[in-house]
């Protein structure tokens, strides 16, 4: 926990840049998912009355994300792309917080927050991480074209920490989709 507080610390305007992003997501999410209620309320009250069938498989969307923005940060392009992952993942966070707050209150609100601490929480971290990462790898890859540098042993530095963070996400990703319904399961008491 120090290490990671040390961390935030030392990256504090990427954590912010990071925070607006994924924040303007969940307003713009937070919209939609308010003003489309009447269209998505028996989705809500469906998804509800079968929560305990639910499966949470992230695993290949999060996989394929995550190597898709390593890979194509060495070209710059991952940055953007990580932008934009980071911005959906924020509307989706204010999406599901509309929908639930607006079908059942304020138990629909503190069921969402609970979700969203158990599905999101470790995987905005990971992003957050791998954000950094990729940026570096980004600007080390920009160097070597523009001012002619070596940046491999760096760059290799940086791939070994995208590697385990992206086996990181997996571990994770395993256990919810392992365990993630159950505990979902245990949470409907909110609603």
């Amino acid at each position: 926990m120090k290490r990671l507080k040390y961390y935030l610390k030392q990256k504090k305007y990427l954590v912010l840049f990071i925070s607006v992003l994924a924040l303007s997501g969940a307003i713009v999410g937070l919209y939609l998912g308010i003003t489309n209620i009447e269209f998505l309320k028996e989705d809500v009250l469906y998804y509800t009355s079968h929560i305990n069938n639910q499966s949470y498989n992230y695993i290949l969307f999060h996989f394929f994300a995550v190597v898709i923005s390593i890979v194509t940060s060495f070209f710059a392009i991952g940055i953007p792309l990580l932008c934009t992952l980071l911005f959906y993942e924020g509307m989706t966070v204010g999406f599901l917080i509309g929908i639930f707050s607006v079908t059942y209150g304020i138990s629909g609100t503190l069921f969402a927050c609970c979700f969203l601490i158990i599905t999101k929480l470790v995987y905005f971290i990971i992003l957050l991480f791998l954000f950094s990462k990729c940026l570096k790898i980004a600007r080390k890859m920009i160097g070597k074209y523009i001012y002619k540098t070596d940046p491999s042993i760096i760059v290799s530095h940086l791939l070994k920490g995208c590697i385990c963070l992206t086996g990181m996400l997996l571990i994770y990703d395993g256990f919810l989709y392992l365990f993630g319904s159950k505990i979902i399961t245990l949470l409907s008491f909110l609603l």
